[in-house]
């Protein structure tokens, strides 16, 4: 598949079709290499967030009418139909995004998989669940209509933490994919659709978190509203949701650190801690941007920066060469740009290693970047960059490595390099944060994810995440013999 190019006029999907939008204005989305405008697609209104909602409540009571196997059995059909789409997948967020050929399988693409089967593979004991409480039975029933709206980091992953375990349980969506990537979830929505999934249970609407996104969060019609973003559109979803009594998770980044313990596993640190800071250009949630170093091994963890540093190639994700791309669209470039010179001009700062990418004349590039930064208040220390930018911290000691470590708004994960598990209890019991990995032990995807303090509240992934699309109610029995 080409990368899309042209105008996208039916850019509301509704019943499982195409529609033309209401409203005359477009956004484009650009080619994040190139910098060219690869589509044009037509923004809906407030009238056709109305249109999709109503959709959405007139589908969902019969779908919840379904018994949970035959919807699991639908959320399962739309991963295989996806899985056999996977080039086409890979294309379109290669563009939209930049994430390079040689991770765009193994992270935009796998991981949008795992999420929809994952959710086919937990969500059946947890929606069929039935606990006994004295002579109550409680059962769990769909939330109801959902609002959805999602970033444009990962596109295939982001729609799926959230359209996979709300149409699983019973719920309708309605989803707004970002203004910068919405092609993605466009096929997100024709595989369900040829999975089997009824009219009006999935929606889709583009437009701007200003005007589509704040019709959906605070929409009379929503009884759920799942928000994937930042902190300040986070609030104001919250908000908007709120005057209606409407119930919301929000999962809104964070500034996660690496923590080393062990003397002899900060190479391995460092090295694990470059590829998690800068896959996806730094976009990604998750991304350990900070790594905390004992401060006597400080000298040894900048020089193995800089060896790890040479082999990064920055260039076109349509390159197998490249391990680093472009940032997805103009603003966050500016962005991550603009951090990284503060950086160089804050006290207590210094750069160690940045990669020249002064041949790179078109495009959404910044170069990725590592410093050392030995003031805590600093803001590279302080705010989520989204970007490739590592800071080191140097520690004196265990408690200063955990005050370090707690020393920013933001509480989404971490990684304690130890091999010893009672001192890895210990450091991750203390930190205030959703979840903590021993060293480079791998994530495991039916664990719990999301965050604290201004990483935002709610949990997706595995039975945690198709909990929040349930309700618990209970059945009191015994009549007037009670």
């Amino acid at each position: 598949m080409a990368s899309p190019r042209g105008t996208v006029d039916d850019s509301l999907w509704l019943d499982n079709a195409r529609v033309v939008p209401s409203g005359t204005s477009y956004a484009a989305v650009d080619n994040s290499a190139t910098g060219e405008e690869i589509a044009r697609v037509r923004s809906a209104t407030p009238e056709d967030v109305d249109r999709a909602f109503d959709s959405a409540a007139r589908a969902q009571k019969r779908w919840a009418a379904v018994s949970p196997a035959d919807r699991v059995a639908v959320v399962a059909k739309a991963a295989d139909i996806l899985d056999g789409m996977a080039d086409d997948l890979a294309t379109t967020m290669q563009a939209e995004v930049g994430t390079v050929a040689s991770q765009v399988h193994a992270t935009q693409v796998a991981l949008g998989l795992v999420a929809i089967r994952h959710t086919a593979a937990s969500a059946l004991d947890a929606i069929t669940e039935r606990e006994k409480i004295g002579k109550s039975d409680v059962v769990r029933e769909p939330a109801g209509v959902v609002g959805a709206i999602t970033p444009w980091n990962y596109p295939l992953m982001q729609a799926a933490l959230k359209a996979a375990p709300a149409i699983a349980t019973g719920c309708s969506i309605v989803i707004k994919p970002p203004s910068a990537a919405p092609l993605t979830t466009f096929l997100v929505a024709e595989a369900f659709a040829e999975a089997g999934l009824p009219a009006g249970v999935l929606n889709v609407v583009c437009g701007s978190g200003g005007s589509v996104g704040s019709a959906i969060a605070g929409h009379a019609r929503a009884d759920f509203v799942s928000f994937t973003g930042s902190v300040e559109a986070g609030r104001k979803v919250a908000v908007s949701a709120a005057q209606q009594g409407t119930r919301t998770s929000l999962e809104l980044g964070g500034k996660s650190a690496a923590i080393v313990l062990d003397e002899d596993t900060v190479r391995a640190a460092v090295r694990h801690t470059i590829g998690s800071c800068f896959a996806n250009a730094g976009q990604t949630c998750a991304a350990l941007s900070r790594l905390i170093v004992p401060r006597h091994l400080l000298e040894e963890a900048e020089d193995e920066v800089r060896q790890v540093m040479e082999q990064v190639v920055v260039g076109d994700p349509f390159d197998s060469a490249s391990t680093v791309g472009p940032l997805a669209n103009e603003g966050q470039r500016n962005t991550v740009v603009e951090h990284i010179r503060v950086a160089g001009e804050t006290a207590g700062v210094r750069i160690v290693a940045s990669k020249d990418i002064s041949h790179l004349t078109r495009g959404w590039y910044a170069a990725p970047t590592v410093v050392v930064a030995d003031e805590p208040s600093a803001p590279i220390v302080q705010e989520e960059v989204f970007g490739p930018v590592l800071a080191i911290q140097p520690a004196d000691d265990d408690l200063h490595a955990i005050e370090l470590a707690e020393g920013t708004r933001f509480g989404l994960i971490a990684r304690v390099w130890t091999d010893d598990d009672a001192r890895f209890e210990r450091v991750a019991r203390q930190l205030c944060v959703g979840g903590v990995i021993q060293s480079d032990a791998p994530t495991a995807w039916d664990a719990p994810f999301g965050g604290v303090k201004n990483s935002g509240y709610g949990r997706e992934r595995g039975v945690y995440g198709v909990e929040e699309y349930l309700v618990p109610k209970s059945l009191q029995r015994g009549g007037s013999k009670i």
